[in-house]
This record gives structure tokens, C-alpha cells and sequence, in this order.
């Protein structure tokens, strides 16, 4: 399993301000209070993805918007929450900056600009979306002549390599719908605390044989009656339905399972998705019990060595955390074999400063076992 991110050093991004993050591992468990950035982390690991487009850029802003498509913050406003915040209600001025240590070359991020009132020309107004003054009946009859806009410059360094952008994006511009172009630095998969509960994690799974049967024994921890996994279509709607195919019951609906076996499910399809690059895992304890823990932790462990994926893993839980811990003989493993970090983020909020305490899954599980260590304060 490689180590795809090495370390990361962020100088602003949302609420972080500075935070070095060095000696990241195979597997990186992400832990602290609330509201110390650790959703943020992983957002910001998501800008190394394909670091040199804008539209990637955008997608990590509109992330955190669930009512982006149904009347929720413009995509100009959520680009802004990006930056942090700041006391100065009358500095225009953004910046957003990152680097890492990515495949053996340092990468470098930086978007920086101004946010002014700028002059609309005819093609721009042109393009304004009908829906934004039905909705929000501003304009009456007439089209906008001005409005706000972020205009600034993404620089991306990868090696010896530099490429500059010119950014301009106003508070009518829309978020692109193509894809994100295929300069990929990075092969990522983010999931969400709840993900699971979209659906749409079968086609994935089901078009590898080896894959499928991985997930299928993971299955079986929640109920051993599962034997497979099959895409059957609605005979009245020809719509796809997903199933399980069960040794008691038949054929099953995956909707009469609970949400466990669908964030696993989950999990296992950003796993497959995530091949020889990069896999994020907000809140893993989301919906699985912790009598399944060390079960589960074990499969992503191995799915990960299988599949070359480093993985990010945000959580609350000292259950997770000690279920992690416990899938490592640390009786037979050194610290140079470790292939956990335990990363402890803490905000200093009279200064604004984030700080990371890295420690190695050894360290945390000795003490764990003969102090009771804190790991997540």
C-alpha cells in the first residue's frame, strides 16, 4: 500500500489559518473536538485531486450546500466560505493557499483575488440563469448591469511545473456540469457521513467479481444468510432495483436492510473507486454499531492493501478509534511497520491557529492500554 500524501501544509483555508500535517501513514485516522477542522482537512486534501481546475474547486465549495440544487447559497457565495473568515468587513482581499508532498514532488495551491463590483458585459448577462431572479425577484423586468465577483488567479506548482489561470466568477455564475478533466493529480473518493443513504454504490461493486465477493463477506458479519449481490430490474417500471440474495429469504430488496449494510456498502463501493489513489471517510461511524468495528476496520485495511488506496478517516468515536488500533498485532509491529497515524487536531481560538499532534497507532495503543491516553483532545 503506498503513501500517496506524504504531508500537507495548509496556510488558509475555511476555518484554518495554518496547520502543518506531516508523516501521514497508510491509513490516517483524523480525530478531535468539534468544529477543530477535520471536515475541513479532508476538504482541503480534495483540492490536490485535480488541483489546476477551478471546477474542482467549486464542487469542494458546494459540498456542505444539501440545498445547493433546491434554493441554497449561490455558488459565488459558497466559493467565499472557502476563505476565512475575516474580522475585517471591508478587506476584499482572498486568499487560499496549500502545499504537499504528493508522489515525491511538492505541489502548491494557491487561489488569490479580490472580491469587487464589476461591470457585466451583454454575453454575461445573457447567460444570468432565468431561475435566480424568479426566485428571488431582485431584478424585476431588468437584467443586472453589475454585481460582486471574485477576480484573482490560481496558481498550481507541481515539480518544476507551473501553470496560472485568470479566475474571474461573479454572483450569477454557475457551477460547470462537465466533468472534471482528466489531469487528475490524484485519484480521490470522498464520502460523506451520509452517503450511504443515496444509494447508487451496486454498479461499482458488481462489475468486479473479486471486489463482490470481498463485500459479500463483509455482509455476512451483519447477517450470515447473504450470499450475493444482484441488479434485478422492476418488471412494471424497468428500473433497477438492488438486492441481496439471501439462503433463507431468497431474493431481497436492499431497502429492507438497515442503514449498517449500506454504509458498508458505501464504503466498499469508494473503495473500488478509490484504486491506487486516495480515500476520504468523513464520520466513519456513521450508522455501524460499534460491536462491528473491528470486523469492518479490518476489511478496509485489507481492501486498501488489495487495492494501493491510502485512506483519511474523520472520527468522534474511541470506539473507532480503538477498533482501528486493534487490527494491528502491535505485540509483533514496530513503529517503521506502523501503517496507522492517529492525527489530533486542536484550535486555538485566541489565535485563530489550528495545530496537529502526530502520533503512530503503536504510540496511541500502548498508552491507550496502560494510561487511558485521551487521543481525541
Amino acid at each position: 500500500m503506498a503513501i500517496h500524501i506524504e504531508n500537507l501544509k495548509i496556510e488558509q483555508f475555511r476555518g484554518i489559518r495554518q496547520l502543518s500535517v506531516p508523516n501521514l501513514n497508510h491509513i490516517n485516522l483524523i480525530v478531535g473536538d468539534n468544529n477543530c477542522g477535520k471536515t475541513s482537512f479532508l476538504e482541503a486534501l480534495l483540492l490536490l485531486r485535480d488541483p489546476g481546475d477551478f471546477t474542482n474547486t467549486l464542487r469542494i465549495a458546494r459540498m456542505r450546500d444539501s440545498l445547493a440544487m433546491y434554493g441554497g447559497i449561490s455558488a459565488y457565495e459558497s466559493l467565499l466560505t472557502l476563505f476565512p473568515h475575516s474580522s475585517n468587513e471591508e478587506e476584499t482581499a482572498r486568499m487560499l493557499s496549500l502545499q504537499a508532498r504528493c508522489r515525491g514532488e511538492d505541489v502548491l495551491y494557491s487561489l488569490e483575488g479580490n472580491v469587487k463590483t464589476i461591470m457585466l458585459d451583454l454575453e454575461e448577462q445573457n447567460r444570468i440563469p432565468r431561475y435566480s431572479m424568479r426566485n428571488f425577484r431582485k431584478f424585476k423586468d431588468s437584467i443586472p448591469s453589475e454585481c460582486q465577483a471574485f477576480q484573482g488567479n490560481l496558481l498550481v506548482r507541481t515539480g518544476n511545473n507551473q501553470e496560472t489561470t485568470e479566475i474571474r466568477f461573479h454572483e450569477y455564475s454557475t457551477v460547470s456540469g462537465r466533468d472534471i478533466t482528466n489531469r487528475h493529480l490524484l485519484n480521490m473518493v470522498y464520502l460523506a457521513p451520509f452517503d450511504h443513504l443515496r444509494g447508487g454504490n451496486f454498479s461499482r461493486i458488481l462489475t468486479n467479481d473479486p471486489y463482490k465477493e470481498l463485500c459479500v463477506q463483509i455482509l455476512q458479519l451483519f447477517d450470515p444468510g447473504i450470499t450475493d449481490l444482484l441488479m434485478l430490474k422492476n418488471e412494471n417500471t424497468n428500473r433497477p432495483i438492488e438486492c441481496v440474495k439471501h439462503k433463507e429469504l431468497g431474493i431481497m430488496p436492499l431497502s429492507n436492510y438497515g442503514d449498517g449494510i449500506k454504509k458498508v456498502l458505501s464504503i466498499a463501493s469508494g473503495l473500488a473507486r478509490a484504486v491506487n489513489g486516495v480515500l476520504l471517510i468523513d464520520e466513519v461511524e456513521t450508522a455501524i454499531h460499534s460491536r462491528y468495528f473491528e470486523d469492518i476496520f479490518r476489511f478496509i485495511a485489507s481492501a486498501c492493501r488489495k487495492f494501493d488506496v491510502q485512506v483519511f478517516i474523520t472520527s468522534h468515536s474511541i470506539e473507532a478509534i480503538d477498533g482501528f488500533l486493534s487490527i494491528v498485532d502491535y505485540e509483533k509491529t514496530t513503529e517503521q511497520e506502523d501503517p496507522i497515524s492517529v492525527v489530533t487536531l486542536k484550535k486555538d481560538w485566541s489565535s485563530s491557529l489550528s495545530y496537529a499532534r502526530v502520533l503512530s497507532g503503536c504510540h496511541v495503543h500502548q498508552n491507550r492500554e496502560q494510561f487511558g491516553f485521551e487521543v481525541r483532545l
